[in-house]
């Protein structure tokens, strides 16, 4: 069941209307996005007047990326097709399988008649854009406290999330067995927008990963996932209640997230509304299937 506010709790709960908050999620994930799909030793971008991409060079759809479609205004019909073939052709050089993760609110509006027209498709179903306040006075789901909740400081700590996220995500067969560890200061240092979070019994041996990542002045959840022989025993509570703690500890007033369907009733517990849909293009027969 979604979990939605009307026009008014928005802007009484958030203090900006619906199409602000829609604008500022899509604004934060779209940021956030691009940086994940670029932090690899891997990487490459492509940047055109109105799509950016991001590939890690693994063949996982979500680690390879278009983001957005926010072409200037007067673009012509055959200007944007161009850059669409560009887009295409920059992940066919990469041989990898992709999607294109689109705005809420695309420029042009006819963008889906486009891809399609350059065999590029409808992968449904939409993905939940979930925010939450950080000033609302609520109490959180009760989870088991012998469970402990540490930030990720050691290579060792990386090298678990790594196997943590290959394995809770079903990665394919020899895709993305090191990650975190690849890119250490992204991971470890205080100056890195994200801060990454392990779960277990004890520090050495995690079962559940999370992380909150800053990006375009608000921060966001990512990264959730725990070993599915250990789902519902409270790790992911734990987790969750551990970053939105950390977050309003830093000062800010509203944190983002996008979910899967496994996930959105546990953010709803934790006062996630669902604010929008992202919709996603993707190539016919490709391998695609979401993580998580």
């Amino acid at each position: 069941m979604q979990v939605t506010l009307s026009d008014e709790e928005l802007l009484k709960r958030f203090g900006k209307p619906r199409r602000g908050l829609i604008q500022l999620v899509e604004r934060h994930t779209l940021t956030v996005q691009a940086w994940l799909s670029s932090r690899s030793p891997q990487a490459a971008t492509f940047v055109g007047k109105g799509v950016k991409a991001s590939s890690t060079g693994f063949k996982i759809p979500l680690l390879n990326l278009a983001l957005g479609c926010d072409f200037p205004a007067g673009s012509s019909e055959k200007e944007i097709d161009e850059e669409v073939k560009a887009v295409i052709k920059f992940f066919a050089k990469r041989n990898v399988p992709w999607y294109w993760w689109m705005s809420a609110q695309p420029s042009p509006q006819n963008i889906a008649r486009m891809l399609e027209r350059h065999g590029l498709a409808y992968d449904a179903p939409p993905l939940p854009a979930m925010l939450a306040s950080l000033e609302d006075k609520r109490s959180f789901p009760d989870y088991d406290r012998n469970i402990r909740v540490w930030r990720a400081r050691t290579m060792a700590d990386l090298q678990a999330a790594s196997t943590i996220r290959r394995i809770a995500f079903k990665f394919p067969e020899g895709e993305a067995k090191t990650y975190f560890e690849d890119m250490p200061s992204d991971w470890l240092d205080d100056s890195s927008p994200a801060c990454l979070f392990l779960a277990g019994r004890d520090e050495s041996k995690p079962v559940s990963i999370g992380a909150i990542i800053e990006g375009a002045d608000i921060p966001g959840i990512y990264v959730m996932a725990t070993l599915p022989e250990h789902h519902k025993k409270g790790y992911g509570k734990a987790i969750l209640t551990r970053l939105l703690a950390e977050a309003k500890v830093a000062g800010y007033k509203m944190i983002a997230l996008t979910a899967s369907k496994a996930g959105y009733g546990l953010y709803s517990q934790f006062g996630f509304y669902h604010l929008f849909d992202f919709d996603f293009y993707s190539i016919a027969k490709q391998p695609c299937s979401f993580a998580g």
